[in-house]
């Protein structure tokens, strides 16, 4: 093993570690938690639910993401460089076939992200009348 095939080993072994850490941080972001930043001494913002609601799911699919993406790079290196699957034709057309499965699964995600953020911000508001109603 190369220097240089270490190297990105332990790389994507630290960004695994380091996106877990991001995930993990946003998913223990309590619908109470969001709810408390959104309140003030005298009433509650009601900008804030949807933006910390909109903030909570981009982060969970986000970090979510770079913590496959890293997974995946690692599993690169636990594979064989003679396992081919694609002829050469196939080869040429892959980065293509990626950059356009991209950009579909990134509207999808996107669609996606803004209905986990109503769901959140539909807690947080329910959260605050609670707090609120006596």
């Amino acid at each position: 093993m190369s220097l240089t095939i270490l190297i990105q080993i332990l790389a994507a072994c630290i960004g695994v570690v380091g996106s877990l850490f991001f995930a993990v941080g946003v998913m223990r972001q309590s619908v109470e938690a969001m709810g408390r930043l959104s309140g003030s001494y005298w009433d509650s913002n009601p900008h804030m639910p949807p933006m910390l609601a909109a903030q909570k799911a981009d982060y969970l699919f986000g970090g979510c993401l770079i913590v496959l993406a890293f997974a995946v790079q690692f599993a690169s290196f636990l594979v064989s460089d003679k396992c081919m699957i694609l002829n050469s034709k196939q080869a040429q057309l892959a980065p293509w076939v990626a950059a356009a499965s991209t950009a579909v699964v990134f509207v999808l995600l996107r669609l996606a992200s803004h209905r986990v953020a109503r769901y959140y911000e539909v807690q947080i508001n329910e959260w605050l009348k609670k707090r609120i109603t006596p």
